[in-house]
């Protein structure tokens, strides 16, 4: 018998998964639409295919390969329309959990913090979509280089590489706003 089988299981793992799922989702497409119906879509295919799990990653992995591999298809679907997706975070949809949970005492120190987020976040959403997957998992999701491997089916080095590059694009997106880093 899976580890998934049992209906109320099943349940837990929606519960326990969701916004995390939601968040990654969300961070990929820059909409929430599309993070809300392609979140949906993520746990209907697991609910789909809980009896082929069969426990060799851990359960999270296994959604987030999901959810990936859906956002991608979606990704690739919306870019061969001529329309492009409306409200997402270059066009200054300020939704609260892209943005860190404590807020800085001072309301300036908060717009700079809010506008620095959004700005990050639109370079984040201006990556290819290889390089975007990698920041998302390490940075907001805090995966390991070889749980992102997992997920992505691909190797630890090749996570490695996009992720050195992907920050650097990042860094010199970023450099007018943020001086000089080291």
């Amino acid at each position: 018998m899976s580890v998934l089988q049992e209906h109320e299981d099943f349940e837990c793992l929606v519960v326990d998964n969701y916004q995390r799922i939601y968040g990654v989702i969300y961070r990929l497409v820059g909409d929430t639409h599309e993070a809300e119906d392609l979140t949906q879509d993520t746990f209907v295919n697991a609910y789909r295919a809980r009896n082929g799990f069969r426990g060799d990653s851990q359960v999270y992995t296994w959604l987030y390969r999901i959810a990936v591999n859906l956002t991608k298809n979606r990704l690739e679907q919306l870019s061969r329309r001529p329309a492009s997706l409306s409200g997402n975070l270059a066009e200054g949809d300020d939704e609260e959990s892209t943005f860190p949970a404590n807020p800085p005492e001072a309301p300036d120190r908060l717009a700079e913090n809010s506008e620095l987020g959004r700005m990050v976040a639109a370079a984040v959403l201006g990556l290819r979509p290889d390089f975007r997957e990698v920041v998302i998992l390490r940075e907001y999701e805090q995966l390991s280089y070889e749980e992102i491997a997992g997920v992505l089916g691909c190797t630890v080095q090749t996570v490695k590489t996009r992720l050195f590059r992907a920050r650097n694009l990042l860094r010199r997106k970023l450099s007018n706003y943020l001086g000089d880093l080291p």
